[in-house]
């Protein structure tokens, strides 16, 4: 062990080790993301089954076939282990933490100045986006590291071209658009790199960019065996996707003083790209054109302020270079983002600024381990009369429960005409009915109950995210409401 290394980087061993506690708190609270759900049955079927299937279009391969796959086979056939929900989320914490490394000494390499690169890397940890994926979350995060892995392989000395390294750097690219489809976007980066090297050129540029493409379909070629089928829209217009674009990048991509500050960074930068151009600066260019564009295509399809997650390593690149009080004011503001934030919106109505719990508690407090006192609110909606309740709880929240002996409901799978099986949770034997948010467009089974004499009642937040998701101008007091025919009472939970 070099100790005379540990010692000169012992204040990111010092963070490493405090987010993996933070990492390890939530380990046994739950998983909370529906997507990270289906990537867990997408492994095991694949583990158990023998048959690849994609858990949302156009597919995940890296993950959920290579990585997942791998992991899965190996803890079911050498420990008898099953791919369940905290393996998941301790890859989760391993891809996070081996991120934060690989960052940290992507900036190393290029500014000596370790109080910088250990700034701009808390600024990337404690990130609202980072953080929600590192303690639940998708695959974003082993998007970006992939991406800059590839990124790092390309920084070698300008007197020397190493093509082995180039082309591993392409393969890196290519994983990291098996984790995230969008990042395919990023193949800027070669053609920059090969523009800029003297010993290049653009007919490597443009070789760069073939090779990129072959290397991606090798990746995906798992996915497109069995079919590739187009991704969910955002089912917004374009004026939606602006606003809503908009208010994810400011508010839940970002805080507001963390936004304004790296568009001050990203604004100045773009004042010198043309000398830095001119210089053939990669490193410099790439920082400003990579952001530029993952900020365009969120726009277009604007569903998760995850998405721009890819945009903030690049622009603290071009922040590390600035002044040393950007750095700490992003810092100060990135950590106190973690504690309090700023909001528009409370109950989906669009209302003054206001202070709200910030992205930790944001993030923990949606796992299943805290939705106990939710849940049991929503067993008190059962009243006298039989009932069939929908509010805002998954399958998984009940489940969670359940397993500790929290909660006296059981466990049933009925077949909806939209989704085959609906998980359903059963209270008081049959009079007392609660359905997750999804079934509440299975029409005919619900007028179905409605005719066996059930009261049909729906959370009203729950309700407005569903069916009026987009009237934010307006204050909601109806107190009932009429779905696909069926009328619900709605109902709130404080």
């Amino acid at each position: 062990m070099n100790l005379s290394a540990l010692s000169r980087h012992g204040a990111l061993v010092v963070l490493l080790v405090f987010y993996s506690a933070l990492l390890v708190i939530q380990l046994d609270h739950g998983l909370a993301s529906g997507d990270a759900h289906g990537i867990v049955r997408s492994t095991r079927a694949l583990v158990n089954g023998g048959y690849l299937e994609v858990s949302r279009p156009p597919g995940h391969p890296t993950t959920e076939f290579y990585l997942f796959g791998a992991t899965g086979w190996i803890l079911l056939k050498g420990f008898g282990v099953k791919f369940g929900n905290q393996v998941f989320l301790i890859w989760q914490g391993v891809a996070a933490l081996t991120t934060l490394i690989v960052f940290y000494e992507l900036l190393y390499r290029l500014a000596a100045n370790r109080v910088r690169v250990l700034l701009a890397t808390i600024c990337l940890a404690f990130s609202n986006q980072f953080f929600f994926n590192a303690v639940d979350g998708e695959e974003f995060i082993f998007g970006l590291l992939f991406l800059l892995i590839a990124v790092r392989l390309l920084l070698v000395s300008a007197e020397s071209v190493n093509i082995r390294r180039l082309l591993l750097s392409i393969f890196c690219f290519a994983l990291a658009t098996g984790c995230r489809p969008e990042l395919v976007f990023a193949t800027i980066i070669f053609p920059i790199y090969c523009l800029f090297d003297s010993k290049l050129g653009w007919k490597y540029g443009l070789t760069s960019v073939g090779l990129a493409g072959i290397a991606v379909v090798i990746v995906w070629l798992p996915i497109l065996l069995v079919g590739v089928r187009a991704p969910y829209t955002a089912g917004m217009n374009l004026r939606e996707s602006i606003l809503g674009g908009v208010y994810r990048t400011i508010f839940q991509a970002f805080t507001p003083p963390v936004f304004l500050l790296l568009c001050w960074a990203l604004i100045t930068a773009l004042r010198d790209l043309r000398k830095q151009m001119e210089s053939k600066n990669f490193v410099f260019t790439m920082s400003c054109a990579v952001p530029l564009i993952f900020l365009a295509v969120f726009f277009l399809h604007p569903s998760k302020a995850a998405q721009l997650l890819v945009a903030l390593p690049f622009v603290l690149l071009l922040a590390i270079g600035r002044s040393l009080a950007l750095l700490l004011a992003l810092t100060s503001f990135t950590l106190l983002g973690s504690v309090v934030n700023i909001d528009i919106f409370k109950d989906r109505q669009l209302v003054r600024p206001f202070l709200t719990v910030g992205s930790y508690f944001q993030a923990v407090r949606q796992k299943p381990y805290y939705k106990l006192d939710y849940l049991r609110k929503l067993l008190d909606q059962c009243g006298n009369r039989p009932a069939i309740i929908i509010g805002n709880a998954w399958p998984w929240d009940f489940e969670y429960q359940i397993d500790r002996g929290s909660l006296p409901v059981r466990e049933k799978d009925l077949h909806g005409a939209i989704k085959r099986d609906i998980t359903t949770f059963f209270s008081n034997g049959d009079r007392c009915i609660f359905l997750p948010p999804d079934a509440a467009y299975e029409n005919a089974l619900l007028e179905e109950w409605q005719q066996k004499g059930y009261a049909m009642k729906i959370e009203a937040n729950l309700y407005r995210t569903l069916f009026a998701r987009y009237d934010v101008r307006s204050a909601f007091s109806a107190t009932t409401a009429d779905v696909g025919g069926v009328s619900f009472n709605l109902f709130h939970v404080d």
